[in-house]
């Protein structure tokens, strides 16, 4: 949108002053019109939305400071400047606090207009090219509210495409935090169920008795406490979805319950006599390797094998370190839209934390730091002081194997340490390796030393500059 295209409306019941503002406006846009009434504003912009409004604030009828509400409720993004006499400060004080852009106090010149006119056409433009970046990005690597560029993550969104429209269940295999339910609701939104019920259920959360009852159904006086007629998920979810999450959490006699109602395509409520029918596709997921499920006893071998027909495993965030940035801003952004406030930036020491982290607790412990720090940063931007990491040393310890000889084993260790460390002074100095040594207490040489024997990057001097 260049300023002369760009579409203004003046507003003012006094014609003449009107006439004025547009006369000046026309060396900014060829596109303006002049009503001289708010509630004409409206019926104009209902005609034809406007990138700015310029207005008067004290008007007969609906005054401008109601004519900046309504157009906030109904075009959000588009910027109104009002113009208020000198003796409504208070009328001006509180249209920047609705939303104003700026406002202008009369008597003013046509220099100080133009100048507010091109600053909201600039920060229009910015606006508009944000929201299609914005949509662009959700395009490329947002699916169904899963964020991610990374190759594997890819993979599994086509995955996704592919099994979707099958009706057979589907197993999904990943460590905690990696997304299990996100992916389950994906699916069912790709499927020909999707207009129909997504009901979600974690079998760790009940007691035996009472995740029964909550899958199954049960009647009243069934069990102590029952004291009302309860459906059972499974008939919630009567032709849609049924996600059940952490599977090997569910007491055998209850897996075994679980086999029968998925060959019969029927449940037997808690204290009914007869069976209710049901047609449900089933999700299930595990955050453990499932044939180490089985061998421990702990997964059915008959229920697995009903319930892997298709089977999807989620990678964990260390395997997909190129959707860390991105899920951070998602996250940052997120924050922001729910605080009111403009998103705070990474500084890239903050990011390069992110990035040598091993993240454990995955996707969901990264959205938990991203949240921590955006509360405790002070400034708008955020730095490798405001990440605040389970393990300090930004990673965590290999497993020490009792196998090898103890200078063997020390040395491995060690050796993580040194990592660790070495990666955490550069992102506190982003990534400058004199200051980094310095804060090393060490020379710069024998910094370059530890960053060539470790592999890490920045190991050349003549990639340095203090």
């Amino acid at each position: 949108m260049s300023d002369h295209a760009a579409r203004l409306l003046v507003v003012d019941d006094k014609r003449d002053l009107a006439q004025g503002v547009a006369l000046v406006l026309e060396e900014v846009s060829a596109d303006i019109r002049v009503v001289y009434a708010a509630e004409e504003a409206l019926e104009a912009l209902d005609h034809a939305p406007a990138d700015v409004v310029f207005s008067d604030i004290k008007m007969p009828g609906m005054d401008g400071i109601g004519l900046l509400r309504a157009i906030k409720e109904r075009w959000p993004r588009t910027h109104v400047v009002l113009f208020t006499a000198y003796g409504s400060i208070d009328s001006a004080v509180e249209a920047m606090r609705l939303g104003a852009f700026h406002y202008l106090t009369k008597p003013f010149n046509a220099e100080e207009l133009l100048v507010v006119a091109h600053r909201a056409l600039e920060e229009r433009r910015a606006t508009d090219e944000l929201v299609r970046l914005r949509a662009e990005l959700e395009g490329r690597y947002c699916f169904h509210g899963i964020w991610g560029r990374d190759r594997r993550m890819l993979e599994v969104f086509e995955t996704v495409r592919r099994i979707a429209p099958a009706t057979a269940a589907v197993m999904l295999c990943g460590e905690s935090g990696t997304g299990k339910e996100l992916v389950a609701h994906a699916i069912h939104a790709e499927s020909l169920r999707a207009e129909q019920p997504f009901v979600a259920f974690n079998a760790a959360a009940l007691p035996e008795t009472l995740a029964e009852a909550e899958l199954f159904g049960a009647r009243k006086g069934a069990y102590t406490g029952a004291d009302r007629d309860r459906a059972g998920l499974f008939v919630e979810a009567n032709g849609g979805t049924l996600f059940i999450d952490e599977l090997a959490s569910m007491p055998l006699p209850l897996q075994g319950k679980l086999l029968r109602t998925l060959q019969e395509r029927e449940v037997l409520p808690l204290g009914a006599g007869r069976p209710v029918g049901v047609d449900v596709r089933v999700i299930s997921a595990v955050n453990e390797d499932p044939i180490l499920l089985r061998r421990d006893g702990r997964l059915r071998r008959d229920l697995y094998y009903r319930l892997a027909v298709l089977r999807l495993t989620l990678p964990p965030l260390r395997d997909r370190v190129e959707d860390i940035p991105l899920l951070a801003q998602q996250f940052l952004a997120a924050h922001a839209r729910d605080a009111a406030q403009p998103p705070k930036v990474l500084r890239s020491g903050a990011v390069r934390l992110l990035l040598a982290y091993g993240w454990p607790g995955n996707v969901r412990e990264l959205q938990n730091v991203i949240e921590r720090a955006a509360l405790l940063a002070r400034g708008e931007t955020i730095g490798p002081a405001d990440i605040v990491l389970e393990d300090e040393s930004g990673g965590h310890l290999p497993p020490l194997d009792a196998h090898r000889p103890y200078e063997e084993a020390k040395a491995q260790v060690l050796e993580h340490f040194q990592r660790r460390y070495v990666e955490r002074v550069l992102a506190d100095c982003d990534g400058n390796v004199a200051a980094a040594a310095r804060l090393a207490g060490i020379t710069r040489a024998a910094f370059y030393k530890m960053l060539k024997r470790l592999g890490l990057p920045g190991a050349s001097p003549a990639l340095d500059a203090d």
